[in-house]
């Protein structure tokens, strides 16, 4: 009986991704449906990222992005596929977020571990994070994370130090959604507009700002509690 792989939902899609033995029908479907979506959520990333390893450029070339790729899919299988078994979307489009985060995250586990390995690690301030953004920050952040008005800020944060203060804060029931907000605008430069495009139609250019706008107060607590310890 013939079949329209086409018309599987995601749920149906991810079943059978998830079968042993391998349903080569399904992945052909999974990389159809999604590659555009893991390649380019590596190749943004990567490229941005990159541009802060001017001194050693040679160490990350497209051969490595195309790579890194391929890494995404190695995540999503490993473990008895226990990254497609774990999935859980209100709708067929979350799972295009829920690939992003994967995406973003694998290639910025590879920096960190160079950058671990290679040398101190590098510190930003929001202002040098809005600067490298396109456009200015939501409307109502009229401050730097050690808390003086954008424009005198003085102190800078390694991204390791961002982290451990966002996974402190933030814990909410749609906490990884959040950290990829904050990712994609203040690690990629993405704008408001373009994040609400790939988390799908039920999140808002308004709700991302409004999210930003309570991650960053949230923040700034954080790393003003950090500074006086």
């Amino acid at each position: 009986m013939s079949f329209d792989a086409s018309q599987w939902t995601v749920e149906e899609l991810l079943a059978r991704c998830t079968q042993q033995p391998i349903d080569e029908a399904a992945w052909r479907e999974f990389v159809r449906r999604f590659h555009q979506t893991i390649r380019s959520s590596v190749m943004r990333t990567f490229h941005r990222m990159a541009k802060g390893e001017a001194d050693r450029g040679p160490q990350f070339t497209d051969e490595h992005s195309e790579d890194l790729v391929q890494s995404v899919y190695a995540k999503l299988v490993e473990d008895d596929m226990r990254a497609l078994r774990q999935f859980e979307g209100s709708h067929d489009d979350s799972i295009y977020q829920y690939l992003v985060i994967i995406s973003v995250n694998v290639v910025r586990d590879l920096f960190r571990e160079t950058k671990a390995q290679k040398r101190p690690k590098i510190s930003y301030s929001l202002d040098q994070m809005i600067e490298d953004n396109e456009g200015p920050p939501p409307d109502d952040i009229i401050s730097g994370l050690d808390g003086l008005p954008i424009g005198r800020s003085q102190a800078s944060f390694t991204t390791e130090e961002i982290e451990r203060a966002l996974n402190r804060t933030i814990r909410d029931k749609n906490r990884d959604r959040d950290l990829l907000i904050f990712q994609l605008r203040f690690y990629q430069g993405m704008k408001l507009d373009e994040i609400a495009r790939v988390l799908g139609p039920d999140v808002t250019s308004a709700k991302i700002g409004a999210i930003l706008n309570r991650m960053i107060k949230r923040l700034k607590s954080a790393l003003e509690k950090s500074s006086r310890r």
